[in-house]
């Protein structure tokens, strides 16, 4: 579905991203994990047209989407949900999820299959969420788009334990309903990742240097350790 060829990214002369070849299956979920400042955020907004390609090609279901405005990758199947998570705290959650369809009145059955506590968080503000519940109605905001390919960045960082969990649920349900996910976590994740990713590849200092089956991975102790220990 997604194929990442040579890419390169610069921020001004600093290049952040050297030489980037990999790929994302259909209906599974690709893990990306790294240390911070490995280039895990950058890869997702160059796939999203936030961050400008140097050069290599970034292709979408064959679509070559390098540099291509984000409003038409958007409009192609492709939905991004940022680290901070992008909601607006003054705006109640359900306005902010009318506002990601732009519309007054939307079907939430879905989403309340997805979670359903949903139903009781409506009314209330954004920024009257906890880190965790922000994080969830985030990825339900970008899931009512009906998205091909669901891009996430780092959505369990600074999220406790027992909704970390809920996230992870919500994920694997989202690969069951056909929806193909990148995800972008942290190398202290590898122990909850390796339960709903099929496959999981690692970036260091902007290379994309490993990937592999989750159960092969957790046998590179020396991989494991150089690259994702803390």
């Amino acid at each position: 579905m997604l194929e990442i060829k040579g890419l390169n990214v610069f921020y001004g002369k600093a290049q952040v991203l050297f030489n980037i070849d990999m790929k994302v299956n259909e209906g599974e979920i690709t893990a990306l994990l790294g240390r911070n400042g490995a280039g895990k955020t950058t890869l997702l907004k160059s796939i999203m047209g936030i961050d400008v390609v140097k050069n290599g090609k970034i292709l979408f279901k064959g679509v070559d989407i390098s540099n291509m405005r984000t409003y038409r990758i958007a409009a192609l199947g492709v939905s991004y949900v940022p680290d901070y998570t992008g909601l607006f705290p003054g705006m109640s959650v359900l306005e902010n999820l009318q506002l990601a369809l732009n519309r007054r009145k939307i079907d939430l059955t879905y989403a309340y299959t997805l979670y359903p506590e949903l139903k009781h968080l409506l009314d209330r503000k954004a920024d009257a969420l906890s880190g965790g519940e922000r994080k969830i109605v985030s990825i339900i905001r970008s899931v009512l788009t009906r998205p091909k390919l669901l891009l996430l960045d780092e959505p369990t960082e600074g999220v406790m334990p027992i909704l970390t969990r809920r996230i992870y649920e919500l994920l694997g349900r989202l690969k069951s309903d056909g929806i193909t996910i990148l995800l972008v976590e942290q190398g202290i994740r590898l122990s909850i990742v390796k339960n709903i990713a099929t496959k999981i590849g690692i970036i260091a200092n902007g290379r994309f240097i490993y990937e592999s089956e989750p159960e092969r991975l957790e046998r590179e102790i020396d991989i494991v350790k150089k690259y994702l220990a803390v």
